[in-house]
């Protein structure tokens, strides 16, 4: 791989929008999922598949990644299907990294990185201790972005789904990830179908600091991509901040310029890489 292509597919891992999780299954399903336009395609070995499906599904996926390209959700270190996981996608040409499930410590990611190296990471965080635990996950290579488990958050915490009972774990990843410089987590799926609540959801985490979403429905995914993307209002701020401040920040004038200058050169970082990819 060229520096020139690692650097592109860095990119496209950190301003990655919609993670689509589709269960392991048949080509059909997952050339279909592949089509919606999602900006990531998890094939589900975890809580997608009921475990007498497991080995089936680890078939599917190998089948699908010999010439396809996805990222596998894996089931956590604690459990038996790790490993089978594991050995049923290394070395597969399509495999573009892992969701590990239940992440809850630095040693379940580098275990993990040991039986298959160079493989980017996402550390889904789904419990307490996976909350505590954040700031050490964040920082432990290869890890690359952090995703939110929020319906096995809910479950262990007894936390509800409200936007302020979740408040805190959500900052909590968007602090860790910020600190160890990797890309902005991932929030977790809208339950509901209606777009309206999926477009307030994927506000709600964008404005929360989030800049991903996980999916479960194809229909969600153009929603979450356009609600992610900068839009003209914010296109037009930006481009005017830069013309008044100047893009060397050369016409800077008080301490309050300097973060409003390097939020508009991101937000037309951001509009670029979309355009382009689209």
């Amino acid at each position: 791989m060229s520096v020139e292509t690692a650097q592109r597919s860095e990119a496209d891992l950190a301003m990655a929008r919609s993670w689509l999780l589709v269960p392991a299954g048949g080509g059909g399903v997952l050339a279909a999922a592949a089509a919606s336009g999602a900006d990531a395609l998890i094939i589900d070995l975890e809580d997608g598949l009921p475990f007498a499906a497991k080995d089936e599904g680890r078939v599917c996926t190998a089948e699908w990644l010999t010439g396809n390209a996805g990222w596998v959700r894996i089931n956590d270190a604690t459990t038996p299907h790790w490993q089978r996981d594991l050995d049923a996608i290394r070395g597969l040409p399509g495999l573009r990294g892992l969701m590990l499930s239940k992440t809850e410590s630095p040693e379940q990611v580098r275990d993990t990185a040991a039986e298959i190296p160079g493989v980017p990471v996402v550390a889904l965080v789904e419990s307490a201790a996976a909350i505590v635990a954040v700031d050490d996950i964040a920082r432990t290579a290869p890890v690359s972005r952090l995703a939110f488990g929020i319906g096995d958050y809910c479950r262990d915490t007894g936390a509800g789904r409200t936007p302020m009972a979740l408040a805190y774990a959500r900052s909590r990843l968007v602090n860790a990830s910020r600190a160890a410089r990797i890309g902005a987590p991932i929030d977790g799926p809208t339950l509901s179908r209606d777009a309206e609540v999926v477009r307030d959801d994927t506000r709600l985490a964008r404005e929360m600091g989030m800049t991903g979403k996980l999916t479960l429905a194809t229909e969600q995914v153009q929603v979450i991509n356009t609600a992610l993307a900068p839009d003209s209002n914010d296109i037009s701020w930006a481009e005017t901040t830069i013309e008044r401040l100047g893009a060397d920040g050369s016409r800077v004038t008080h301490g309050g310029h300097p973060p409003q200058l390097a939020r508009a050169h991101d937000i037309l970082l951001r509009a670029d890489h979309f355009a382009s990819q689209a």
